[in-house]
């Protein structure tokens, strides 16, 4: 596991990197706020042990951006504070969550990785949005529905134009496109994170870059959008499209973790697919 490191953003907020997502820490007066937990309790343990050094072990909280494994398996090492959360993440963790573990665990090295992790819910949930006050911080948690995940969800800073953007951004990778998200959700969930002019971004993955990230990954799911359907239109089939659009995307605009390439480009295209099937009807 890389080494857990932190990055002021401003003062009072970290990113925190070193696990397989992003996370960060809000913190003012003596209380704090930490953005995901993690993917387990190894990774979740120092990311708490700095949360509450910096609120002198005051009141402690936890904010699930979405119900990924990788961002809300480390939930039980913040078990005694209050979890917070849109209510469709507590609902996703509590009708697939123990599936979830298992599924992941089916490869040993992520089973390693993993170790015991218990199912450990949102216990105040939301519907829109929530406005929580860290010390003299205000945070704006903003649920944007289904796009990357069944429930995404953001978290804004307006006093320093500050964004945790959860999995809505990733950065110089290939986006992970896992069943049950929507591109085309997604892409307008980008817009409206523009619309904001953030000043700092944080991503779900990758490093952080200046705000037009946001609108660089909008682009480039675009243009893969666009791609897939014109590919479609032509009448080839979930394999060719993959053949024939992975490298034109790489050589437009290079990304790493390419190996989700294929995945992203088959999501495209059962979207595209869904999407003449119910023009035709």
């Amino acid at each position: 596991m890389p080494e857990f490191t932190l990055q002021e953003v401003v003062p009072g907020v970290l990113a925190a990197f070193g696990g397989i997502c992003n996370r960060g820490i809000i913190a003012n007066g003596d209380s704090a706020l930490v953005i995901d937990s993690g993917i387990s309790v190894a990774e979740a343990t120092p990311l708490r042990t700095a949360a509450q050094e910096r609120s002198r072990q005051g009141a402690l909280s936890l904010f699930n951006t979405h119900p990924h494994g990788d961002h809300v398996f480390g939930n039980q090492v913040f078990g005694d504070g209050l979890i917070i959360a849109h209510q469709g993440v507590r609902e996703h963790m509590l009708t697939t969550g123990a599936a979830s573990v298992a599924a992941f665990k089916q490869n040993p090295q992520m089973a390693e990785q993993l170790g015991d992790i218990t199912i450990t819910p949102p216990t105040v949930t939301f519907q829109d949005t929530l406005t929580i006050f860290v010390g003299d911080i205000e945070v704006q948690l903003i649920y944007f529905g289904l796009a990357h995940s069944p429930s995404d969800s953001f978290a804004w800073l307006p006093q320093s134009r500050t964004l945790f953007t959860g999995d809505l951004l990733f950065n110089e990778l290939v986006p992970a496109m896992p069943p049950g998200g929507s591109i085309a959700n997604w892409i307008v969930a980008l817009e409206r994170l523009e619309q904001l002019q953030p000043q700092h971004v944080i991503p779900g993955h990758g490093p952080i870059l200046p705000p037009d990230a946001l609108g660089a990954l909008r682009s480039w799911m675009l243009e893969l959008r666009t791609r897939v359907a014109d590919a479609v239109a032509q009448g080839l089939d979930q394999e060719a499209c993959v053949a024939k659009i992975a490298p034109e995307m790489q050589a437009l605009a290079p990304r790493t973790r390419e190996e989700r390439m294929p995945r992203a480009i088959q999501a495209a295209y059962d979207e595209v697919s869904r999407a003449s099937a119910q023009t035709v009807s």
